[in-house]
């Protein structure tokens, strides 16, 4: 399983806002921090918007915030919000091996998957910032 970059930003914006807490951050901090253009910010704020994850307020002490508390917003539920199915993983159906349809490799790349999903499902954005220690 390998994130896009467009996930890895997603988690990236969540996770700064949750360290923050309750702090509004404007596209231009959070892209200074990290050295991503504020039109490729934009691009994945809309749709964490969208997903209501996160809201907006424009003007003076505006920027970005999220709608719920950190240890309400999972992983998966980030991911989602750009463009990520429940079914993350490559389509293994495309990979089976020619010879044994339930060959090594698919198992352990089908288990790989099934881990990583059990993994976006149960952790919250709160965990997640703690492990990392943002």
């Amino acid at each position: 399983m390998k994130l896009t970059r467009q996930e890895e930003i997603s988690l990236l914006i969540a996770a700064e806002l949750a360290s923050q807490e309750g702090k509004r951050l404007s596209l231009l901090d959070i892209g200074a921090l990290h050295g991503i253009s504020s039109a490729y910010l934009k691009k994945i704020i809309r749709m964490l918007k969208t997903a209501s994850i996160v809201e907006s307020k424009e003007g003076i002490g505006g920027g970005y915030i999220l709608t719920k508390h950190p240890r309400e917003i999972t992983v998966l539920q980030i991911l989602q919000a750009v463009g990520a199915t429940k079914e993350m993983v490559p389509n293994t159906a495309s990979r089976l091996c020619p010879l044994l349809p339930e060959c090594l490799p698919q198992r352990i790349r089908q288990q790989i998957e099934q881990v990583f999903l059990t993994y976006c499902e149960n952790v919250t954005l709160d965990q997640l910032v703690k492990k990392g220690n943002l």
